[in-house]
């Protein structure tokens, strides 16, 4: 079992009496699950006594004023929502006093990854379905997925900051360099940074990304792309990358000998996990179910005691491994990987959501990422793609963007790029307007790659 510092136990303890005192939702839970409070006195017995949650049994079982602190829905700062893919939405409620420690926490994490103090940042939130964050650092200027505006505010202000930061999921950034493209944006005249949320990604993606906003992905001190992981119902940036584990990444993502042995990950249709830092005294990690190589439910308590919706033992609907630091550091220099600056201590590696995982026994980021394998090809790709299955046999529908023609030859290509046992049987790429799955693609809702049961539609 690992070793959990004195500090994390403590936070932890003091996270889990607060809801089994004063959460009366949680106080049911636990007598449902028949945990004896008195009895959780470490973390261990805190993993073995208490109950599992999830959105499907507080947000889907409870009223709001149920799962949360006593009083806690009284003096709100904000609400944050979920994606309501599942259907329902869940929250992520924030008092006044942690909107502005929330504030210090965010220009913390940014001034570590982009040294936001000593350079003046513009930084451009282009995420979806109102997700916000504030700074008492940095300029911040909200857009949503308006590409035309955030490209406005480049031109606008950019010029008058050391950096722009660009905040973005994956396929609205791809969007934004396309105008950018379009219009003739001329990205060398600033220092770029970018934090990418909502999806996790792969190296094919994140050069792609990095060559439109003309960076070099390894030499992040002249600016580079940084996957942030985030949940609605917890907050946000609970795991990040930094430089060092983004060049772990990149380099067992073309080694296949330390994607097997660092991330148990050689099979190159099950891509090498994401690796994310995270910080023990804000998160409590745990792996549920593990199997054989060590990757389980991800388990997230949250210890900050003045949240108003304690949520304590959450699973997130990711699949993920905890990393011993030490161990991975050890095995990069055995291999002669120079790292651009050490490891952080607390390691995680995510494959993404569960749900994820398709009948062919690969995953969705297999079919994500080869899409930007061949840039020229990308660049007349919107993102946009859906899988349908029969049996194991899959066909992938891809969307070109709007001024795009389609190639004769790129259909080929890209079914080159895949390995042999997520090869789609069949690909088809559909001009824009008539990609058959098109209406649910307005940026705002994540867009559904693979949907159980659904056939193919007829092409016309």
């Amino acid at each position: 079992m690992t070793l959990v510092a004195p500090e994390v136990e403590v936070r932890l303890l003091r996270a889990f009496r607060r809801a089994a005192t004063c959460v009366p939702a949680y106080r049911t839970l636990l007598t449902e699950h028949r945990a004896v409070a008195s009895q959780v006195v470490d973390s261990a017995s805190f993993s073995r006594l208490c109950p599992l949650t999830s959105k499907h049994n507080t947000f889907n079982r409870f009223e709001l004023d149920q799962i949360c602190v006593a009083g806690g829905m009284r003096g709100l700062a904000g609400v944050l929502t979920s994606s309501g893919q599942g259907g329902r939405f869940s929250f992520g409620l924030t008092t006044r006093a942690q909107a502005s420690a929330g504030a210090d926490f965010i220009d913390q994490a940014l001034d570590t990854a982009f040294q936001i103090r000593a350079r003046s940042t513009l930084a451009i939130n282009c995420l979806p379905m109102g997700v916000g964050f504030s700074s008492h650092v940095m300029t911040v200027a909200t857009t949503s997925v308006r590409e035309d505006m955030a490209l406005g505010l480049v031109r606008a202000f950019g010029g008058h900051y050391d950096q722009i930061l660009l905040v973005g999921d994956p396929l609205f950034l791809k969007r934004l360099t396309d105008r950018a493209r379009d219009e003739g944006v001329d990205w060398s005249r600033y220092r770029i940074n970018v934090v990418v949320g909502e999806d996790i990604f792969g190296e094919h993606f994140r050069t792609y990304l990095a060559t439109c906003l003309g960076l070099d992905v390894d030499r992040p001190q002249n600016g580079y792309v940084l996957s942030s992981f985030g949940v609605g119902e917890l907050g946000l940036h609970l795991c990040y990358e930094t430089p060092a584990t983004i060049a772990v990444h990149r380099a067992a993502s073309t080694d296949q000998g330390l994607a097997r042995e660092l991330l148990a990950a050689g099979d190159q249709a099950t891509p090498p996990p994401m690796i994310f830092a995270f910080d023990p005294l804000r998160t409590f990690m745990e792996i549920v179910a593990p199997d054989c190589h060590g990757y389980g439910r991800l388990t997230i308590s949250m210890l900050d005691d003045e949240t108003p919706l304690p949520l304590l033992r959450y699973q997130t609907g990711d699949v993920a491994r905890l990393l011993d630091a030490v161990e991975a550091a050890e095995l990069v220099s055995r291999r002669g990987i120079v790292l651009p600056a050490d490891l952080p201590p607390m390691l995680l590696a995510l494959k993404g959501r569960d749900r994820d995982a398709l009948p062919n026994g690969s995953q969705l980021s297999v079919y994500r990422d080869v899409l930007y394998a061949d840039q020229a090809i990308a660049r007349r790709l919107s993102g946009a793609f859906r899988l349908v299955f029969t049996g194991t046999a899959c066909t992938m529908h891809v969307q070109l963007t709007g001024d795009a023609r389609q190639e004769p030859a790129d259909e080929q290509a890209l079914l080159h790029q895949f390995p042999d046992r997520a090869r789609p049987m069949r690909l088809v790429l559909w001009p824009y307007a008539r990609f058959p799955f098109g209406m649910c693609l307005d940026y705002e809702r994540k867009f559904s790659h693979y949907v159980p049961g659904e056939t193919n539609p007829p092409e016309v």
